[in-house]
């Protein structure tokens, strides 16, 4: 599956933007939000959608405190099909979203993200272990690739898991840029694209419409 990341500052907008992308689905990246007053209004996108507010500390927008987040995120999820936290929410909190999007058969991804670097294939998998074992329906890992080695190490954890759910896997980057392609072909659950250049959401990402050309090539 693809999806697009949605990163508009306006309610309004960012539903009429992920109506109109050509994707599987959308994630709504509320952390580019001005405001929540009106956050209902997600629910008129006709498409499956991820709903994620990721905070400053883990390289996102958002930067009000945990608890305001928090209240996003879980009035988000009366409106989406899936609602991605970070592992490294306070525990109270993570196990908040996730009872509530239990509750209402919403998916979780758990997702760590280092835009720094990428850690060795065994931490890889041992972060992946850690978003299960929270209670994750997806588990999501994104690193800085600065080598090709760091890609491999990506894809590695890709093909020879033991986790038993999906995994959603992404390295960063100029040089991680086949991985938004590869990582597909090796099992990630989904891989994220943006609409456009210009409206890339982390580095390295590639338009829709490239990923689709590459993927029909590889048949």
């Amino acid at each position: 599956m693809i999806c697009i990341p949605v990163i508009e500052n306006n309610e309004g907008l960012m539903v009429e933007k992920a109506n109109a992308v050509d994707s599987d689905l959308v994630e709504l990246r509320l952390d580019y939000l001005d405001s929540f007053e009106n956050l209902g209004i997600i629910k008129e996108i006709r498409k499956p959608k991820i709903a994620t507010c990721m905070p400053k500390w883990e390289g996102g927008n958002f930067s009000g405190t945990e608890d305001e987040r928090i209240e996003i995120l879980l009035n988000a999820i009366d409106y989406c099909d899936m609602i991605t936290v970070e592992l490294n929410t306070r525990k109270e909190f993570l196990d908040k979203v996730i009872e509530k999007a239990k509750d209402r058969g919403v998916k979780v991804i758990v997702a760590y993200h280092n835009f720094k670097l990428t850690p060795e294939k065994d931490e890889i998998l041992e972060i992946l272990g850690k978003e299960k074992e929270s209670g994750a329906d997806v588990a999501k890992v994104a690193f800085l690739g600065k080598n090709y080695r760091d890609v491999l190490n990506i894809l590695y954890c890709l093909a020879d898991n033991d986790l038993d759910i999906p995994i959603i896997a992404v390295s960063m980057g100029e040089l991680g840029k086949i991985t938004r392609v590869m990582a597909l072909v090796f099992g990630s659950y989904l891989t994220y694209a943006c609409a456009e250049k210009g409206k890339e959401s982390a580095p390295g990402q590639l338009t829709v419409d490239d990923v689709k050309k590459i993927l029909e090539i590889l048949g």
